[in-house]
C-alpha cells in the first residue's frame, strides 16, 4: 500500500468518525459511553441536558463518579450523604449489568435510562446509556388512565346497567348496576373472559327466562346474539321488576345494551289511581291550599269532620279553620312554613255547628319542579278527641295506683320536682311523712289478698279525709304510704298531722267480715332541713319510719342525722348476711337445760353465733331482726335445723345419753307451706329420732294465724317432734286457743326470772305460768337461772325444767358434748 491509499484510508475513517459523531449528537436521546474503567469516552449533548451536567466537566476521560457526584448532590438519589449514593452507585455500575428504569428528575421531566455492556471483539469494552425523554409519552398516559377513570366513574355513575360485549361476545365492560339489577353472583365473573353464553346459562338455569330446556334456550339466545342487531324489549323477571333493554351494535359488531328498571314507571299509573282513591276514601282530612293558604281541593273525609262541604270552603282561607290558643298562633304557623316548609303539632278545629273537637294537623309545601316556587300546600289532619281521651285515661293510670286510686310513685316523684324549686324560692317547708302500716303482711298472709286489699283501700281513704286539700297522698306500693305537707311552719305542723293520721287508724277496720287492727309507724323529715332533693327527704322519711318500728310501732318519728348512720350500719349487716351461710361464717352454740333439781340433763338449746372475719363477733339481736325482716330467716332457720340434728346424732353415736335439742322457729318458717316437709327432710338426713328435737315456737308468731298454726302444730305432734311455747307472757296469748294448741312445753322468759327474788309481780307472773301449765298437762321450762335462790324457788313451786348461766354459758358443739357426757356420767 502507498502512502496515497493510506491517506485515503485515514480520511476516510476520520469522515466516518465524523459521521458518527453527527449521529450522536443529532439523535433525540442521550447518549454515553463509558469504557471498562468507568471513564467517559463518547457523549453526546442530551446526555449533558438530560442529566444536568455542567458542560465545562464533561470531558473525555472523566470518570463516571465525578460525574453522578452532581444529581447525588442535588438530592437527586434521595436522602443522605452524597457520597454513599456516588459509592453505592458506582460499585452497581462496575458490574456491568443490563439495566432499563425510569426516572423522574426535579425539573418533573421523566427520563427511560437503558444500559448495555459494550463488547468489542468479545471482551468488555465499556457501557453504552441511552437516555430517551418520555415525559410527553407519560403525559399521555396518564391522560389515557385519566380518561378511562373517567369513563368508568361516568359507567358507574349511570343509573341503569350497562354492558359491552365484544364481537366474540365475550364481556369487556360493565358496571355494578348490571349485577345489582339483574342479581348475577360475583362468582360468575371470577374466571374471565366472561361469555354472554356463560351469562345467558345463568339465567337460564335459574329460570330468568321462564319454563324451558336451559341448552334450547342458550343455543336460540346465542344465535341471534350471533348476528347482532338494535332492538329494545320489556322484560319482566321472576321477582317482578320489569326491565326495559335497549341493544345497539357497533360497527366492530361489539354490543351496548343499556338495562333500564322501569317497574316503577309501569306502576306509576296503577298509583296515581290509587291515590285518588285512598284521597277520596281516607279517614284523615285532606285540604290543598295555594300559596295563600286558600282551599282548592278537600276530600269527603275534611267535609264530615268540619261540617263544610267544598263549596263552603273553596276558596276561603283553611285558617279559618283553625281556633287559635295560648299554644298555637297563626303568625307562629306562617313563619315555620315560610322557613321549612312544614308544620306539624296539635290544634283545636272549628266544626259548622261552632263545636271544636282536638286534631292532629300536619303541614307541607309542595315546590313546583319548573319554578321552584311554593304552589301548593298539603293540609292533612285527624279527629283524636278518642285519643286525647285514651291519652288521658292512660296518664291517669300511669300516676294513680290501681288498688287505692292515690297518686302511685311517678306522680309522687312529678310533684316533688314541681313543689320543690317552688319552696326553695320561697323558702317554705315541705313536711314527707313515710307510712307503713303495721302487722298488714300478717293480715295478708293469712287472710287472704282480697282482705289485704280491703284493708289498704280503706286505709287510704282514711289518710285522704285527715290531710288538707293542698296535701298530697301516695301510695307507692305495699302498705307504704307517703304524705306530702307543703307550707308547713315548723315540726309540730307535721306532728299534728302524724297524730291524726294514729288516730284515724286507731279504730277497727271491717273487711270481708273480718274486723282487723292495724297502725302506722311514720317517719317524718323536712325539707330543706333533712335534704336538698327529693330523693334525700324520701330517703330520710323511710329511714325515721324504720325508727318508728323499732319505738314500738303506731308511732311517728322525726328523721335526725345519726338514723343515717344506724341505717347504713343495718343494710350493711344485711349485705354481708346474705353470705354468711356460704362463707361458713355462722355457727351454733348449745346452752344444756337440766331438770329443776339441778342435776340431771334433760337437753340443750341451739342458738346461732356470727362470727364475720373482718367485724368479729355480731350479737344475734343485731342480724336476728334484719333476717326476719328480708326473709333471709327461712333459709338460716333451715340451716340450723339441719346443723343441730346432725350434731345432737353425731354425739349420740359417741356415746352422749340422749337428750332432746330445741331449736328455735320463726314466724316466717312456720307460715311456710313446706315446714314440716323441712322439718323431716332435718330428721331423715341427720337421723335423729323425731321425739329428741324439740321445736320452740314463740306465742306471737302462732297467735298471728290460730287456726292455721293447729294444723301445722298437729302436724308436727304426729311426726313425734316436741313443741314449746317460747317467751310465754311476752306476748298476747289467747288462753282459748292456748289449751288447743298440741303443745308440750312452755318456756317463761327470762325477763320474769330475773328478777324473781325481789320483784312480787315477776314472781306471781312466773308461778301463775307454772300453775297454768300443769292445768294444761304441759311441762314448763324457765330460762335465766342464774343464782341457787331462782333455782330453790323455781323448784319449790313446781317448775319442771331450767337452764341459765348458774348450770352452764352456751358451750361450742365440742365443749357442750363434754359438759353432757360428765354430768351424764356423775348422773
Amino acid at each position: 500500500m502507498n502512502i496515497d491509499d493510506t491517506l485515503s484510508t485515514a480520511d476516510n475513517s476520520r469522515l466516518r468518525l465524523t459521521y458518527l459523531q453527527a449521529v450522536v449528537s443529532s439523535m433525540p436521546q442521550g447518549i454515553s459511553v463509558f469504557d471498562e474503567n468507568l471513564k467517559l469516552r463518547v457523549w453526546n449533548k442530551g446526555f449533558v441536558e438530560i442529566v444536568g451536567l455542567p458542560p465545562e466537566i464533561v470531558v473525555d476521560g472523566v470518570s463516571f463518579s465525578d460525574l453522578i457526584r452532581i444529581p447525588a448532590t442535588r438530592g437527586e438519589y434521595g436522602i443522605g450523604d452524597p457520597e454513599s449514593h456516588v459509592r453505592r452507585i458506582t460499585e452497581l455500575a462496575l458490574k456491568f449489568q443490563p439495566h432499563r428504569f425510569e426516572r423522574t428528575r426535579p425539573n418533573g421531566r421523566t427520563h427511560l435510562v437503558h444500559g448495555e455492556p459494550l463488547r468489542i471483539n468479545g471482551q468488555l469494552a465499556g457501557f453504552i446509556t441511552t437516555y430517551t425523554d418520555i415525559t410527553e409519552r407519560k403525559s399521555a398516559e396518564e391522560q389515557l388512565r385519566h380518561q378511562h377513570a373517567l369513563l368508568e366513574t361516568v359507567i358507574e355513575a349511570i343509573p341503569c346497567a350497562v354492558t359491552l360485549f365484544d364481537s366474540n361476545q365475550e364481556l369487556l365492560l360493565h358496571n355494578r348496576e348490571f349485577t345489582k339489577l339483574l342479581e348475577l353472583p360475583d362468582s360468575l365473573f371470577e374466571n374471565p373472559p366472561v361469555t354472554m353464553e356463560r351469562i345467558f346459562r345463568f339465567n337460564a338455569e335459574r329460570g330468568e327466562y321462564g319454563p324451558g330446556d336451559p341448552e334450547q334456550i342458550v343455543r336460540s339466545l346465542m344465535t341471534r346474539a350471533r348476528h347482532p342487531v338494535a332492538h329494545h324489549f320489556e322484560r319482566t323477571r321472576p321477582n317482578g321488576q320489569t326491565i326495559d333493554v335497549r341493544g345497539v351494535p357497533l360497527d366492530d359488531n361489539s354490543l351496548v345494551t343499556i338495562y333500564t328498571n322501569v317497574t316503577e314507571r309501569r306502576t306509576s299509573a296503577e298509583r296515581e289511581q290509587l291515590a285518588q282513591v285512598v284521597f277520596n276514601h281516607t279517614p284523615a282530612g285532606i285540604i290543598v291550599t295555594d300559596e295563600n293558604y286558600r282551599v282548592l281541593s278537600l276530600n269527603p273525609a275534611a267535609s264530615s269532620m268540619t261540617g263544610r262541604n267544598a263549596g263552603e270552603l273553596l276558596g276561603t282561607s283553611v285558617l279559618d279553620l283553625v281556633l287559635a290558643d295560648p299554644d298555637w298562633k297563626q303568625d307562629q304557623l306562617q313563619a315555620t312554613l315560610s322557613l321549612h316548609g312544614t308544620w306539624r303539632g296539635e290544634v283545636s278545629m272549628q266544626r259548622h255547628d261552632g263545636q271544636s273537637f282536638p286534631a292532629s294537623l300536619r303541614t307541607n309545601r309542595v315546590e313546583e319542579n319548573n319554578g321552584g316556587l311554593p304552589r301548593h300546600y298539603i293540609w292533612i289532619f285527624a279527629d283524636i278527641t278518642e285519643r286525647k281521651e285514651a291519652e288521658a285515661r292512660m296518664q291517669h293510670i300511669a300516676q294513680h295506683d290501681s288498688l287505692t286510686g292515690l297518686p302511685n310513685r311517678l306522680s309522687l316523684l312529678m310533684r316533688l320536682a314541681q313543689l320543690l324549686p317552688e319552696a326553695r324560692r320561697h323558702e317554705w317547708k315541705v313536711g314527707i311523712m313515710f307510712i307503713d302500716l303495721d302487722r298488714f303482711k300478717i293480715i295478708n298472709d293469712t287472710l287472704g289478698h282480697q282482705v289485704g286489699d280491703e284493708l289498704l283501700r280503706e286505709v287510704a281513704c282514711r289518710l285522704s279525709k285527715v290531710v288538707r286539700e293542698t296535701d298530697f297522698v301516695a301510695r307507692l306500693g305495699g302498705d307504704e304510704f307517703v304524705v306530702i305537707l307543703p307550707g308547713i311552719n315548723n315540726p309540730a305542723d307535721a306532728a299534728l298531722v302524724a297524730s291524726k293520721i294514729v288516730n284515724a287508724l286507731s279504730t277497727p277496720i271491717e273487711a270481708e267480715g273480718h274486723e282487723l287492727h292495724t297502725s302506722p309507724s311514720i317517719g317524718i323529715s323536712l325539707f330543706p332541713d333533712d335534704g336538698p332533693d327529693g330523693d334525700s327527704i324520701l330517703k330520710n322519711a323511710d329511714t325515721a319510719m324504720y325508727h318508728a318500728k323499732a319505738a314500738g310501732r303506731n308511732n311517728y318519728q322525726f328523721f335526725a342525722a345519726d338514723m343515717n348512720q344506724q341505717a347504713t350500719e343495718r343494710l350493711d349487716i344485711e349485705r354481708k348476711l346474705r353470705h354468711a351461710i356460704s362463707r361458713n361464717e355462722l355457727a351454733l352454740v348449745y346452752q344444756p337445760q337440766f331438770a329443776s333439781d339441778g342435776k340431771h340433763p334433760t337437753g340443750v338449746e341451739a342458738l346461732i353465733r356470727w362470727h364475720h372475719p373482718s367485724d368479729g363477733m355480731i350479737p344475734p339481736d343485731r342480724f336476728i331482726p334484719i333476717a326476719e325482716e328480708t326473709g333471709m330467716i327461712v333459709e338460716i332457720g333451715d340451716w340450723v335445723m339441719h346443723t343441730a340434728c346432725r350434731e345432737m346424732k353425731h354425739w349420740i353415736d359417741s356415746g352422749l345419753k340422749p337428750v332432746r335439742v330445741a331449736v328455735n322457729v320463726s314466724a316466717r318458717q312456720l307460715r311456710r307451706r313446706d315446714f314440716c316437709e323441712t322439718v323431716a327432710g332435718a330428721l331423715a338426713e341427720s337421723g335423729l329420732p323425731a321425739e329428741l328435737l324439740e321445736l320452740e315456737i314463740t306465742e306471737s308468731s302462732v297467735m298471728e294465724n290460730p287456726q292455721e298454726a293447729i294444723l301445722i302444730l298437729e302436724r308436727l305432734g304426729r311426726m313425734g317432734v316436741s313443741l314449746a311455747i317460747d317467751d310465754f307472757g311476752t306476748g298476747y296469748s289467747s288462753l282459748a286457743y292456748l289449751k288447743l294448741f298440741p303443745i308440750d312445753h312452755l318456756k317463761i322468759d327470762r325477763s320474769f326470772v330475773r328478777d324473781i327474788e325481789h320483784d312480787l309481780n315477776d314472781r306471781a307472773i312466773a308461778f301463775g305460768t307454772i300453775a297454768l301449765a300443769h292445768s294444761l298437762g304441759l311441762n314448763v321450762i324457765a330460762e335465766g337461772v342464774e343464782t341457787p335462790d331462782q333455782l330453790e324457788l323455781l323448784r319449790s313451786n313446781g317448775c319442771d325444767e331450767v337452764q341459765g348461766y348458774l348450770f352452764s354459758k352456751p358451750l361450742t358443739g365440742g365443749a357442750a358434748f363434754a359438759f353432757l357426757h360428765a354430768n351424764a356420767g356423775a348422773e
